[in-house]
Parts: C-alpha cells; structure tokens; sequence
C-alpha cells in the first residue's frame, strides 16, 4: 500500500513538473513588434527604439541585456509592456545601428522561461535639407541629401504655402490650399515610412480651415502644441488681420490667443515652452506661458520674425533705431536686439551703428549667431544682405559671402552646426528666381542646389 501512495505522489509530482515546465514554456515571453523594423532605412536620426513583449517584463533584465552598437546613453521608459529607449543623442547619420537582445531576459511572472537572443538593424538617413519648389508656381515639399545630391518629393501637387519640423525631426506640419479657398494644416509622419523606399509620404489633415487661411504653423518642442496665423476673409474677399490660434494637438481644439482685436503674427516657441509671437497692434512681442497664461510684451517696431536661444533664455529679433548722421540728419537702422524675458530688458548686439541686420539665428548648440548685414554708408552699401556670422555675446563678428547684388535670407543650421543653408536673390535682376545653397559655417564650399527652392529647414 505504501508502495502504490508513494508511486502515485511520483506520477503526480512529475505530472506537475511537466505541466509547469510546459506553462512555463509557454508563457516565455515574445517580442511581438520592434521598431524600428529590421533592416529598415532612411530611419530619422532622432528615432527612439520601441519594443512591444507579449506580456508584463522584468525591466532590469531587458536593460541588462539590451546591447546597442554603436553604445549609446539614453533614456529608457516602460509603459505596461512596451520599452522605449529614447537616445540621449541623435543618431549619426547614414549610421547603421546593430541591436541585440541577448538570452536571458525575463517576464515579471517567475513562472516562465527567459527569452532567446533576438538581433536586429537599421539603418539611419543621412543629413537631409527640406525646402519648397519652385517659387513661381503651385509648390511641394522636397528633401535633399546635399552629400548625395538625391532628392525626395515629399508631396504632390498640394500647393504648400508654409511648413516647419518637429523639434525631433520625425513631424512635418505644412499649410497648403484646400478646395474652399483657404488653407488647412496638414502633418506626416516620418516614422511610418521607416522601411518604405516610396519617396512620397502620406499627408494627413489636421485641422480644417474652410474658407480661412491657416498659415505658419509652429510645433512646440514638446510636440503637444501647433501654433499657427488663423486668417479669416473679408466680405470685400479680400484677407482680415491675422491671428495667433493654438492647436492641441492631443484633444484635436484648437482656440485663439492674445486679444480679440489684435493682429498677431509669427509664432515662435522656446525650449522652455514660452511662445513668442508679434502683437502688430501693440507693436511688441507677447510672450505667454501657454501652462499659466502669463504674458510679457516687449516693445519693437520692427516686427520681423525672430529665434530663441537654444536654452530659452534669450529671444532674438532685429529693431529699428534712429541716430543723428554727421550731415545732422536723422538715419534709421537695423539692429539685433537680445530680449530676456526674465527681466524684460534688451541688450543690442549689433556691433556697428550704421548697419541693417535682419534674419539671425542660432547655432543648435547656442554658440554663434548666423545673420545678414547690410552696411548704410556710402563706402560699404551693397544692394543686398550679405551673410555673416558671429559669437553669442556678440563677438568676432565676421562676414562668410561677397555677394554685393545678392540678399541672403531664410538661414538655417544644419543639426551639427557645420553647415547653413541659405537662399540668395539677385536684387539686380528682379526677375531671375531664388536659390537655394548651402555653406560651411566657416564660409568654405558654397554650393548652389536648387534654383527655385526656399524656405529650406534641416531634418536629421
């Protein structure tokens, strides 16, 4: 009898160690989506690594054993079972990025076995320079490679009128003419074309604008805000005086800023999430904190759009000034104003007096300047603006084009500083288009790329 109970306590035994070493077998958890996808390309710079499991995981011993080639340091956040590793840098572009989750990561379940090693690649773009084309007619997106020469069309046939990029690069928010005689907002998504060779993206309304034109949009660094100039007709059918308008991009609302009866135009965020935009009633920038609705005006005449530093502490934006010429005549000119919202003061940070300075912008990492100056007096005038560069305090200021009958404008640093691209117009033939070109920082191998092109934006 002892026997036959002792017998049957070993077939029970076994007969649960066999079911739970089956349970657990098959509770072993899976990796059911990666992004981005194996063997994917032209995957933006800035993308973030995400990994769905099947099911609730250890997060140390997917951390522990999640190897990234080349190393890198970053950020990661669980939510329920999906990991994603945000890279404390952009990527290096044209980078190849080898991932491997090596065997022995865990679910948060003890009763399961750990997972196998799984391996994977991608491939990141390379550099990539965003523009409009052409400037005579119905315009497009397009994206070049500047050390390729390749060209990618980003839309078509949309009649674009304005756009911008995300701070991380993957959302491309753009105006374009709808069928109501207005202009709406529009995104897309770089992310969805990771693995795609198509070089057309797919465009999503966002905001329908019926007859009122929806222009210059502006994404906030944290990508929850669009803001943009809401233009409502008039009856004569002509345009009435635009106005800043706030879209969520969350909850899809969108609502008007700053006063009813003020024109507002050229929005501009900050890093610290202030947005800047230019009250042409109050002839003044309104800063407002979006979270606690407080504003700040400072006063300009001028009212040219301006850039924040890449910290947020300073905005930067050219204003008229008037001085006594030695003929004792009174002359106007064009400086650079360095506004600090913390105090309201302005430091000018045009080193000369008889100047016209316009267009600035800062490096990506905030240690230079990038503007166009024209002189005023006689010895110096040129018909255009010509490019120059200078420190953030306002130093070794120094001109990198010799172009007197061209105007440079619409600059733009590339994500690693090295580079600007810039549009250039011949001011001594009107008719001829713009163009398009790209410069190293230290003024070396002007490149012209596209006649026609502007409004040129980096994308990394």
């Amino acid at each position: 009898m002892n026997t036959r109970v002792a017998l049957a306590v070993i077939i029970l035994i076994l007969f649960v160690t066999a079911g739970t070493v089956i349970f657990a077998w098959n509770a072993r958890p899976r990796l059911v989506e990666i992004y981005p996808q194996a063997g994917a390309v032209n995957v933006p710079a800035t993308t973030a690594i995400r990994l769905v499991f099947s099911g609730e995981m250890n997060p140390e011993t997917v951390s522990d054993h999640l190897q990234i080639e080349p190393a890198t340091e970053g950020k990661y956040a669980w939510d329920q079972n999906v990991l994603t590793f945000t890279p404390a840098q952009a990527w290096s572009a044209g980078q190849e990025v080898k991932l491997s989750l090596q065997a022995g990561a865990r679910a948060a379940s003890w009763i399961a076995f750990p997972m196998g090693e799984v391996s994977w690649l991608f491939k990141t773009n390379a550099a990539m320079l965003t523009y409009l084309w052409p400037s005579d007619g119905q315009a497009d997106i397009y994206a070049l490679i500047p050390d390729s020469g390749e060209i990618q069309r980003l839309t078509n046939g949309m009649g674009v009128l304005d756009f911008t990029v995300s701070n991380n690069g993957i959302m491309i928010y753009f105006s374009a003419v709808n069928s109501e005689g207005g202009a709406s907002l529009y995104e897309i998504d770089r992310s969805d074309m990771g693995s795609s060779t198509s070089s057309l993206y797919p465009a999503q309304e966002i905001l329908n604008c019926g007859a009122a034109q929806c222009r210059n949009p502006v994404a906030s660094f944290d990508n929850q805000y669009l803001a943009y100039e809401h233009i409502i007709p008039d009856p004569g059918g002509g345009s009435g005086p635009a106005q800043i308008w706030l879209l969520n991009l969350s909850t899809e609302k969108s609502s008007a800023l700053g006063q009813e009866n003020d024109e507002t135009v050229q929005p501009s965020w900050s890093s610290k999430g202030t947005l800047a935009f230019y009250d042409v009633t109050k002839s003044g920038y309104e800063l407002v904190n979006i979270n606690t609705n407080e504003s700040l005006l400072l006063p300009n005449l001028t009212g040219q759009p301006g850039d924040w530093n890449p910290g947020g502490e300073y905005y930067l934006a050219p204003e008229i000034s008037y001085y006594r010429a030695p003929d004792n005549t009174e002359r106007g000119t064009s400086h650079l104003m360095r506004y600090s919202p913390a105090d309201g003061q302005a430091q000018d940070m045009s080193n000369s007096v008889d100047v016209e300075d316009a267009e600035a912008v800062y490096s990506p990492d905030g240690s230079s300047i990038a503007f166009a100056r024209k002189f005023l007096d006689a010895a110096l005038w040129s018909l255009g603006r010509q490019l120059w560069i200078m420190r953030s305090d306002a130093s070794d200021a120094h001109a990198i084009t010799d172009e007197a009958d061209f105007n440079h404008y619409d600059l733009a640093w590339s994500r690693d500083g090295q580079r600007l691209a810039y549009v250039r117009f011949d001011e001594s033939k009107p008719f001829n288009p713009p163009e398009l070109w790209i410069v190293n920082a230290d003024g070396s191998s002007a490149l012209q790329l596209v006649i026609g092109g502007y409004s040129p934006i980096w994308i990394p």
